[in-house]
């Protein structure tokens, strides 16, 4: 090995922290040694995360309960027993709170992409480096297979072993810890689960229509009874797993970090 020192001008990485290292927050002062690790906070985007798939995930349901109640009316406009406005006078909540869920879905995947990026990228500076990186917390979502999302479930996984709080800092036996069920539950209920509704729904709906006006509508509410109130409680449960998931990630990782010792 050479005892040349480097050339003018080049910076060698810096060495991976010391167990017991006091990190540096923004905002908390250079309490790190010499201020060199400094990590982003996540627990209150956490908790922004967690209310917006709980709204989602709750209006998502109720939506799907409120077209199901409406499936009297649309086989009553369908008979003819009542007018077309009528019945979309009835179906009109369950329109209504769809909107709003969508905003607040809307809302989670932009929190999501942050909170990923931002674990990730403290899981860089305590030289945690694992398979994916932070730019995966946003391209992840979009690559094949897309909708099964096996790229963010791994990442997750990886996220939840680098966050470990009891192994040492500097230390590589992370890649080893074991990660919890809850990771896998919440995959199979959002990947595998919503894609064979899909199908379902798609297949009736070629069969039947796409809803383009008030009669393709009713006929759709009245065919997809039961694949719509399916929906709902999987679409409920697997908000529920996702607030359980970005909720244990965070406690693990704020006491990685010392974010939970800095709040206290």
């Amino acid at each position: 090995m050479s005892d040349l020192p480097p050339p003018p001008g080049a910076t060698p990485p810096p060495p991976p922290p010391p167990p017991g290292f006091q990190p540096s927050f923004p905002g908390s002062g250079p309490v790190g040694p010499s201020g060199a690790v400094r990590l982003a906070r996540v627990g209150g985007l956490a908790k922004a995360l967690v209310v917006s798939v709980s709204v989602a995930g709750a209006t998502s349901f109720i939506s799907a309960v409120s077209g199901v109640l409406a499936r009297d009316e649309a086989d009553d406009f369908l008979a003819g027993r009542i007018s077309e406005d009528a019945f979309i006078d009835a179906y009109s909540p369950s329109a209504l709170v769809s909107t709003a869920g969508s905003i607040s879905f809307l809302a989670t995947v932009i929190l999501t992409f942050i909170w990923m990026q931002r674990v990730a990228s403290n899981h860089r500076e305590l030289q945690r480096r694992g398979t994916w990186g932070p730019g995966w917390a946003i391209g992840g979502w979009f690559l094949p297979p897309l909708v099964l999302y096996i790229i963010p479930f791994l990442m997750l996984r990886e996220m939840w072993r680098a966050s470990d709080p009891t192994v040492p800092v500097g230390s590589d036996d992370w890649k080893q810890r074991p990660v919890a069920p809850i990771v896998v539950v919440w995959w199979v209920l959002y990947g595998l689960v919503p894609l064979g509704l899909a199908v379902v729904q798609g297949v009736q709906a070629v069969q039947t229509g796409f809803a383009g006006d008030a009669r393709d509508l009713a006929e759709a509410l009245d065919d997809q009874f039961t694949i719509t109130l399916v929906a709902g409680v999987v679409s409920l449960v697997g908000a529920v797993s996702w607030a359980l998931v970005v909720r244990g990630l965070t406690d693990r990782h704020r006491q990685l970090t010392g974010e939970a010792v800095a709040v206290a």
